[in-house]
């Protein structure tokens, strides 16, 4: 007989994390919060077998408006999302480096950058190693009101960062540093609150 783990049925296979993260949240009597659920891999890299951190298929659930881009050029003040507004996103993003020194996103006025120069992937205090896999990146970006999550090629890299967004700032806006950025494949998803 196999222990159980959790109530995701046997059919389903997946082991799913919702971690546990301390956070500031000024004139509230807690400073915790849950990240969102993510489904664990094991992942065969250039540097050996590592865990992969994904979102659940399940945040389609709340999806609300969708924004999409294909086989764009993107240069130093071009920004593609500035029609875009919002509190909750979803933002995935395939690349090619280009000829730019950097690349990146800044959301609610908080930004999110990817140094080449450096292969470094870095929001406010945290950085990781992020490197182009078969000359590309995957990067995806999800926002809450207190966390933004970003998961770099395909979840290889997690980086979950507790922030309290700013209330009166919803703006949404790419940018790229130095030289240009071929993007292969740009989606921006707006979010529901999961509380009906």
């Amino acid at each position: 007989m196999h222990p159980k783990h959790g109530d995701i049925p046997q059919t389903d296979g997946r082991r799913i994390q919702i971690a546990w993260a301390k956070i500031d949240m000024p004139a509230m009597p807690f400073n915790q919060m849950m990240t969102f659920p993510c489904s664990l891999h094991l992942v065969t890299t250039a540097d050996g077998v590592r865990l992969a951190y994904r979102p659940v298929r399940e945040i389609e659930a709340i999806y609300k408006e969708r924004y999409c881009w294909e086989s764009q050029s993107l240069e130093p003040g071009k920004n593609l999302l500035t029609d875009i507004s919002g509190e909750l996103f979803d933002i995935a993003v395939e690349l090619e480096p280009g000829t730019a020194r950097q690349f990146g996103f800044n959301i609610r006025n908080i930004p999110i950058i990817c140094n080449w120069e450096k292969k470094q992937l870095s929001c406010l205090d945290c950085t990781a190693s992020l490197n182009t896999i078969d000359g590309t990146i995957r990067i995806r970006i999800l926002v809450d009101r207190t966390s933004i999550e970003i998961f770099g090629n395909d979840g290889i890299v997690y980086m979950p960062i507790g922030t309290i967004l700013p209330h009166n700032n919803r703006s949404l806006s790419i940018f790229t540093a130095g030289g240009y950025v071929s993007i292969r494949h740009l989606e921006v998803r707006t979010l529901n609150s999961i509380w009906p």
